[in-house]
């Protein structure tokens, strides 16, 4: 690295010129998966800390953002695999990044041509564990490629941060490459007065990996006959109507933060969490997380320190079982809260940009 680019690295707040690749990127209107969040949440963390950022993005553009946007494809819409996943990092062979200071990736970043700078690639999950979780042929076919892809990806780095442990056993080891989990706001995620009545909340999809049909399966069939005055929070897609389910969409983070803090059990009983955001949000709003065994619980959980992880024939039992003694587990929350506090977005933030030294 050349004196002058070893010079502008973060001493002293020293102000980075820094590209994020995020083509996963929040949209009015529009549901969108946690990377999405995480890639808008990071630019903006990085801007408020007072450095230039680039987010490198399909969005043509989004409204009161503090961060600049490049969109590689015009009007493109994060639904359309297809470009995010071929398209958009072939037109990013077009991008000189060697006058930024450092770029942090989130993305499908195979086709960009490496500069002499340090670059980040922040692997999020891993194709073939949602291969594995996947039913439909083509979905499988594709997810087959992008995994390859992804290995070449992880190679081409100058570092490659894995989500988890599960993610990085996956991929190629080198001695640079390690595991950072992702971080949580704990400026909008934190713990407050719970609802009056018994509360569960779900975030996901109904008919996915996530689940969510089961959850509200068996609150209809098991959790509200025992305990009649609890609710159901969903935040998907709305669908059939019924007594004590709300449905959620469309929400800003702070609203959906307030869901959190609000509710007594978290359920989100996904077969596969490359990472699972939603677990370490709900810890930090001090909320009990009840689940079933995947990559993700398992590992932000420890493996049931911080959270009750359970087989799917108990699961209705133990989310009733923690709603009429919520107490019984406030040392768990205790020590699920204190976890999350340690995976803040500064102190994350922090270690990618130490790659600079």
């Amino acid at each position: 690295m050349e004196a002058q680019q070893i010079d502008r690295k973060m001493d002293g707040g020293k102000k980075l010129k820094i590209a994020v690749i995020a083509f996963e990127m929040i949209l009015p209107n529009q549901r969108t998966g946690g990377v999405s969040h995480f890639n808008y949440r990071l630019c903006t963390k990085l801007s408020e800390m007072g450095h230039e950022v680039t987010a490198i993005t399909m969005n043509s553009s989004l409204d009161d953002v503090n961060f600049n946007m490049l969109s590689l494809i015009k009007d493109g819409n994060i639904n359309k695999r297809f470009s995010r996943y071929y398209l958009a990092p072939l037109s990013g062979r077009e991008i000189d990044f060697n006058s930024y200071d450092i770029v942090i990736s989130n993305g499908d970043d195979w086709a960009m041509r490496r500069p002499e700078i340090p670059w980040i690639r922040i692997m999020h999950g891993s194709a073939l564990r949602e291969l594995q979780h996947n039913r439909r042929l083509l979905r499988k076919l594709n997810l087959s490629v992008l995994y390859l892809l992804e290995k070449f990806s992880s190679k081409r780095s100058t570092v490659t941060l894995f989500n988890s442990r599960d993610t990085q056993v996956l991929y190629a080891r080198r001695k640079q490459d390690e595991v950072v989990h992702l971080p949580v706001d704990t400026n909008l995620f934190y713990p407050s007065e719970k609802e009056a009545d018994p509360t569960i909340l779900f975030v996901g999809a109904l008919d996915s990996r996530k689940r969510g049909r089961m959850v509200r399966d068996l609150y209809l069939s098991i959790i509200k006959k025992q305990i009649p005055n609890c609710k159901l929070w969903m935040v998907c897609n709305p669908d059939e109507s019924f007594d004590g389910v709300t449905y959620f969409t469309q929400l800003s983070n702070e609203e959906l933060a307030d869901l959190y803090r609000r509710a007594h059990v978290f359920c989100m009983p996904s077969t596969y969490e490359g990472f699972g955001l939603p677990y370490l949000e709900a810890l930090a709003s001090g909320t009990l997380v009840v689940t079933t065994p995947n990559p993700g619980a398992n590992e932000i959980l420890d493996n049931g320190s911080y959270g009750l992880i359970v087989e799917d024939g108990v699961l209705a039992s133990s989310i009733t079982n923690a709603l009429r003694d919520l107490e019984k587990y406030e040392f768990m929350i205790r020590k699920g809260l204190n976890f999350a506090e340690s995976q803040s977005w500064e102190s994350v933030i922090k270690k990618y940009l130490s790659y600079l030294n």
